[in-house]
């Protein structure tokens, strides 16, 4: 009963982390050149919540192409999106289906590219500073 508890613990702790990632990449959108404003994902609002953020967030993938951004961070942009996506079918499916470890691992991995894709975004981006 314990592992299922922590299996249990460890779900909500990604789908908080998922979630969290979400709303940093609404931030990171709207800093665009041409700003890219995405509806809050709101999980257990409404059936209409979740949905109209997926697809906000699928249809990135589609304006990034005509931002005023180097290529490198239009493909970054683009793994960014697929990355998040792969981690929420998999703690939707975990949450179906059962815990599984292999499914809460790859959601994990799939949350810390996520994270990894942020930071190549963000260092091509000017500081303040060197305005």
């Amino acid at each position: 009963m314990a592992d299922h508890d922590d299996h249990r613990e460890r779900l909500l702790t990604l789908m908080e982390a998922l979630i969290g990632a979400f709303a940093y990449v609404q931030a990171m959108l709207e800093d665009l050149p041409l700003p890219i404003t995405l509806p809050d994902f709101a999980p257990g609002d409404d059936e209409e919540g979740p949905t109209v953020a997926l697809l906000g967030l699928d249809r990135v993938r589609q304006l990034i192409q005509d931002e005023p951004i180097p290529e490198r961070d239009k493909r970054a942009w683009e793994h960014l999106v697929l990355d998040w996506f792969a981690a929420y079918e998999l703690l939707v499916i975990t949450r179906m289906a059962g815990p599984a470890p292999w499914r809460l691992d790859a959601a994990e991995f799939a949350i810390n590219r996520i994270v990894t894709w942020t930071e190549l975004i963000e260092d091509d981006e000017p500081d303040d500073d060197e305005s």
